[in-house]
């Protein structure tokens, strides 16, 4: 693996090159989600490189060079990064991310026509408002800021308020962490310009989600993007994969904190089986793109 970082090239990436035999024009730009850290661009970039498939994990906040905080996050070094993989001769590049991972990887596909296929897990449809903070969720607040900024410009977002007392309840009586109340109320007052504008999107995207993702409403997210497509006749293939026993956390790895979601705790088998179903089958779309 291969570090690249702010100072060098603009972006901060972690480079994953297969020691097999592997396609040379094709790399995944791997995202993860709103915790910031190296985990899934480093370790689920290696497991694609494994399959051997190129892998450019890209973190996007919380490292050396970038916003400390999700609020006005550039995606212009996602830019950089992919005349870095232009020049290096790869002509197909696909993004896959979770959560807010999969809902920067569609927005930045909607932007750059460089990016011609998307993997979006537990994704939303629109952008929403950053997060101050960047410990623990407990000492994070939503600002009204957008989270993301693209050539110095906000994007519309929608806006929501952190209130932990359902989730404390139901931590309480259900042993079950959820937030998706907190998405849940904004959205019955959905404003049309701050969604993703996914129709502008060059290529193939697939869609994987849980059927009660308890974190935000992505099965909603998804039914909406699906619907988005289809009313302006969107040309490239679209593939959705639904999982019901499955928790938000859908990448191939098993962090501690899947023990906070019941599901995962009452079904670990059939929900560890979900999140490689995902993978092996995110794998074999990948190939065909």
């Amino acid at each position: 693996m291969e570090y690249v970082t702010v100072a060098q090239e603009g972006f901060y990436g972690l480079y994953h090159v297969p020691v097999k035999d592997h396609d040379p024009k094709k790399v995944v730009i791997v995202v993860g989600g709103s915790e910031g850290n190296e985990n899934i661009p480093m370790n689920v970039g290696a497991m694609f490189a494994r399959c051997g498939i190129t892998a450019l994990g890209i973190c996007y906040w919380n490292v050396d060079g970038l916003p400390k905080e999700l609020v006005r996050v550039p995606v212009d070094p996602f830019e950089k990064a992919i005349l870095w993989l232009k020049k290096k001769g790869y002509e197909k590049i696909i993004m896959y991310g979770i959560s807010k991972g999969a809902e920067l990887a569609l927005l930045c596909a909607s932007l750059m026509p460089d990016i011609c296929g998307v993997v979006a897990l537990s994704p939303m449809h629109c952008i929403w408002g950053g997060m101050h903070g960047n410990k623990s969720m407990a000492s994070k607040t939503f600002s009204s800021a957008s989270e993301f900024t693209y050539r110095g410009k906000d994007f519309p977002c929608m806006t929501a308020h952190l209130k932990y007392g359902p989730a404390i309840r139901n931590l309480i009586l259900h042993q079950q962490f959820e937030l998706s109340y907190i998405y849940e109320e904004p959205l019955k007052h959905f404003d049309e310009d701050t969604a993703i504008r996914v129709e502008n999107i060059q290529g193939n995207i697939l869609f994987i989600y849980a059927k009660e993702d308890l974190m935000w409403p992505s099965k909603d997210a998804v039914a909406y993007t699906v619907n988005r497509l289809e009313k302006h006749q969107f040309t490239f293939r679209v593939d959705v994969l639904e999982y019901e026993r499955a928790s938000h956390i859908l990448v191939p790895l098993n962090p501690p904190k899947l023990k906070m979601f019941k599901i995962e705790r009452q079904y670990p088998e059939d929900c560890r089986h979900s999140r490689e179903d995902a993978f092996r089958k995110t794998v074999k779309w990948i190939s065909e793109v």
